[in-house]
This record gives C-alpha cells, sequence and structure tokens, in this order.
C-alpha cells in the first residue's frame, strides 16, 4: 500500500537541517518558523493550538475536532523530526507533545548557539 505525502507534511529545501553544533541554530530557527507558521501548524510548537475536550459522552463533531488536531499533531511531530539531528531526535522521540518536544530542542541549541558564538 502506498501513501501519498501531502505538501503540508513537507519542508523545502530553503528550511536548513539543524547543524548538531548548534551553528546554524539562530537562521534555521527562523526558518523552521516561519515555514511551520505558514503551513498553519505553528500553535502545535507554541502551545496555542490545545487540544480540545468533549463532553461525556463525546459528541460526533467533538471526535472530529479532536482526529484532526491529533492528524495536525503528528504533521507537527513530522517536520520537526525533518530537519533536526539524529542525536536530537533520539533525545525528544519519547517526548509526548510537539510543544514540549520544542521547547528542550530550543533550551539545548540556544545554550549551544550561544557557546559556538562565544567559541568563535
Amino acid at each position: 500500500m502506498t501513501t501519498a505525502t501531502s505538501l503540508s507534511d513537507t519542508l523545502p529545501s530553503t528550511v536548513p537541517k539543524l547543524e548538531s553544533s548548534g551553528l546554524n541554530w539562530a537562521i534555521f530557527s527562523v526558518h523552521f518558523m516561519d515555514t511551520v507558521d505558514a503551513k498553519g501548524f505553528w500553535g502545535h510548537f507554541d502551545g496555542s493550538a490545545v487540544k480540545p475536550t468533549t463532553s461525556r459522552p463525546p459528541k460526533e463533531e467533538e471526535l472530529a475536532v479532536i482526529s484532526l488536531w491529533e492528524k495536525n499533531e503528528r504533521s507537527s511531530k513530522s517536520l520537526l523530526t525533518q530537519k533536526i539531528p539524529d542525536y536530537t531526535l533520539m533525545k525528544v522521540h519519547n517526548v509526548r507533545t510537539v510543544e514540549a518536544r520544542w521547547k528542550l530542542i530550543v533550551e539545548e541549541y540556544t545554550e549551544k548557539g550561544a557557546y559556538v558564538q562565544t567559541d568563535l
């Protein structure tokens, strides 16, 4: 069975791969945030796209909204993993939400980027 990848699930080549040293963190983060925002997924990274809740028992419309949120969360995770080093992916892979993954990456690479700039 073949599955097609939609354009919303891929990043263009203009978004550079994040270097494990953090040397290109500043430019990577600008390209990445702008592109993900243009695709409509930035809310999953900054936490503003909160998973919807349902009534008990859940209504059909509520289940559809949750299903769409979960699909967008998976797409957001996919976008993130496309441009980060394998080492970083393994560090954040078991972190449940895209928001939490992104926070860990920002913390690590902001620190690495500052260190690399000082070292230059």
